[in-house]
């Protein structure tokens, strides 16, 4: 593990361009009722202003990375928070311990926020920074695992992928409660 940690934190400096148009089409699938959840856990309180979520996620099959299915929502504890400039500051070692946690689960992790307002919520530039340097290395560490980053609005969400170190738009499809809560112990 500390090998991993000392890889991600080497990252950390890594730059690339914005995300890339996608080459293929790319889906996250998420219930209704935890689209619900998500939004839940990123609703600001009195206490913390720019709540964060990780979503925890898979791939669909072994066979494609073009449809990743949402399993659950990880509120961030208020000990995950760091002091900071930004918004929502957070501690990357406890978010490189999540990632662990969840591969061993067979899942990967999207970091979750909202801008509030309707539409289709843009990153903002501190959110962009963080998917580079946070979330799209993951993917070198642990390629068989879906990692990126959500931003939702009232109405609507932007996804985006890591895949190579690399951040891909992605579209999130909103599906049915049919077959009730997802285990992602499986």
């Amino acid at each position: 593990m500390k090998n991993f940690i000392e890889r991600f934190l080497a990252w950390l400096g890594f730059r690339e361009p914005p995300p890339a148009a996608p080459t293929r089409r790319l889906r996250l699938r998420i219930t209704r009722s935890l689209l619900m959840a998500l939004h839940s856990a990123a609703l600001p309180t009195r206490e913390r202003g720019e709540p964060l979520a990780f979503l925890r996620a898979r791939y669909a099959s072994e066979n494609t990375q073009d449809v990743i299915v949402a399993v659950n929502v990880l509120p961030f504890p208020e000990g995950a928070y760091v002091e900071g400039s930004a918004g929502a500051n957070f501690d990357t070692e406890w978010s490189v311990r999540c990632a662990n946690e969840s591969a061993r689960s067979n899942a990967g992790i999207f970091l979750a926020h909202r801008h509030g307002g309707k539409g289709k919520p843009g990153f903002s530039s501190v959110d962009r920074k963080t998917n580079l340097t946070v979330m799209a290395p993951l993917s070198h560490g642990m390629p068989t695992f879906p990692y990126g980053a959500i931003v939702l609005s009232d109405t609507g969400a932007a996804v985006v992928v890591a895949f190579e170190g690399r951040l891909h738009e992605a579209e999130l499809a909103v599906v049915a409660d049919g077959l009730g809560q997802m285990d992602v112990t499986a």
